[in-house]
């Protein structure tokens, strides 16, 4: 007992001084980045402007048919220490994510503070994409009947998602390492009777092991093509004869009044472009009018948020430890893989995910429920830094989480998620002010047919033959 809990000590102590130094290190480059790239528009005309540099952004400005464009983020410019995967958890929180809250949710959230969840979304170049699992999932047309209406509109739009992996833009791979527990976890559906082509390694964006973006190889392209300016941030959209002819921005203090030609693209992501639209006058005229905000464009902006919720953070113990724990990181062997094998079997070049899953469940949907797999939860740091991310409550930390830490048990997370909530919530503004908090109610489980679909999949791994499956984690894990 004594070896364990200095074994414990000795681990935590180790990752909360590298992950102090890390936290310490992204924040001032995020600043050390305001401040090296201060550039300003160089004209107040151009004849496009695109705002956000996440994927859509990136890949759109890439192709856009000008050499007068006018590319803005409203965040700093990436650090490189954000393209190794397995930092992705610490990425959040920091300066370079927005650190939005929903409102308080009446049918979910019980366990966060407040009932509110967080949403990590990217405040630098290369958007979310650069705070997330880095997970590619094909698109499938079921998923988007209904958005178009002429089925070869719809083909034209999927065939953009065809590019991914063989346009050098958008590269994915499978993923350089695996501690196992994916495998062992296909094995055990398949013989609980779930499809076995449902469930399998996920593809992953990144290069030789590093995370890679569309922005990655867009950066020095649009340097040489177009005209970009980060730590600018997008105000209102001015709104002329039902005509948008240009921008409002803030930089550094100082506002600036931006025209378009030919056209503005919002690429700002869900929340951004809403907040833009709805702060120029176009959304919902009730909303606006209670805002304080004069209605140019009556359009439902801000509506018909769904987001997909899951539950079940360190639901599953096993008694084999993962080879990803924080001593685990600095070995050097690990770091050689890195750095010179091009992250090949190195826990540094993993993204969190080690496995997908999914069932239909008869949905007109390709599939509504799905499984992710990862071989960590949010006990892995001891409390450090996961569960302020995720805004877990003291009181559920204390009861739950920390008795696996004293314990010095291993957990897993298996994720049950719901993939086409039917429960819609909805993006608002508190008032005229342009700098006032963004309202976010995703209404979680608001329908009783979304509560029953997340049953459904805890109750498919009651099913599943934990002897199979805990067998397979042993021998998989000792392999590794």
């Amino acid at each position: 007992m004594i070896g364990l809990k200095v074994y414990i000590c000795t681990t935590y102590t180790f990752y909360l001084l590298g992950s102090t130094i890390l936290w310490i290190v992204l924040n001032s480059s995020y600043h050390f980045y305001r401040i090296y790239y201060s550039d300003t528009p160089n004209k107040r005309q151009y004849e496009y402007i695109i705002v956000g540099t996440g994927t859509a952004g990136s890949i759109i400005a890439a192709g856009i048919p000008s050499n007068d464009v006018l590319v803005l983020e409203a965040g700093s410019m990436r650090s490189s220490l954000m393209d190794v995967p397995l930092l992705q958890p610490l990425l959040q929180g920091t300066d370079y994510d927005w650190k939005y809250r929903t409102e308080p949710q009446k049918y979910a959230c019980a366990a966060l503070n407040e009932n509110r969840s967080a949403w990590p979304m990217g405040k630098v170049f290369g958007g979310t994409h650069m705070l997330n699992n880095m997970i590619h999932y094909k698109a499938e047309t079921k998923d988007f009947d209904g958005w178009f209406d002429h089925e070869d509109e719809l083909h034209s739009f999927l065939e953009y998602f065809d590019r991914w992996g063989e346009d050098e833009m958008i590269p994915i791979e499978l993923p350089t390492f695996e501690t196992g527990l994916g495998t062992s976890f296909v094995k055990a559906a398949v013989q609980a009777g779930l499809e076995k082509n449902l469930f399998y390694k996920p593809n992953v964006t990144t290069r030789y092991g590093r995370r890679s973006t569309a922005s990655h190889y867009c950066w020095e392209y649009l340097q040489q093509k177009h005209e970009i300016t980060l730590n600018a941030q997008v105000t209102r959209v001015i709104v002329q004869n039902h005509k948008a002819t240009g921008l409002i921005l803030d930089k550094a203090g100082k506002t600036y009044h931006i025209k378009a030609s030919k056209g503005i693209i919002l690429a700002a992501g869900t929340i951004g472009s809403s907040k833009i639209l709805l702060q120029s006058g176009i959304g919902p005229k009730e909303h606006l009018k209670a805002a304080g905000i004069e209605t140019i464009v009556n359009l439902p902006v801000g509506e018909n948020l769904q987001d997909h919720i899951t539950t079940g953070m360190d639901l599953v113990l096993i008694s084999k430890q993962m080879p990803i724990q924080p001593i685990d990181l600095i070995h050097p062997s690990n770091i050689w893989n890195y750095v010179i094998n091009d992250g090949m079997n190195s826990s540094l070049s993993f993204g969190g995910c080690e496995c997908l899953g999914f069932v239909n469940l008869e949905s007109k949907f390709s599939h509504k429920l799905g499984f992710m797999v990862l071989p960590v939860g949010i006990t892995i740091d001891a409390g450090l830094h996961l569960r302020n991310v995720i805004n877990l409550r003291e009181d559920i930390w204390q009861n739950y989480f920390k008795t696996l830490v004293d314990q010095g048990l291993q957990s897993v997370t298996i994720l049950p998620i719901l993939l086409h909530p039917k429960s819609k919530g909805y993006v608002r503004i508190e008032n005229a002010n342009l700098h006032s908090n963004i309202i976010i109610d995703p209404n979680y489980l608001r329908e009783k047919e979304d509560i029953e679909i997340l049953i459904t999949g805890l109750k498919i791994l009651q099913n599943i033959d934990a002897k199979v499956f805990f067998s397979e984690v042993i021998r998989t894990g000792s392999a590794t």
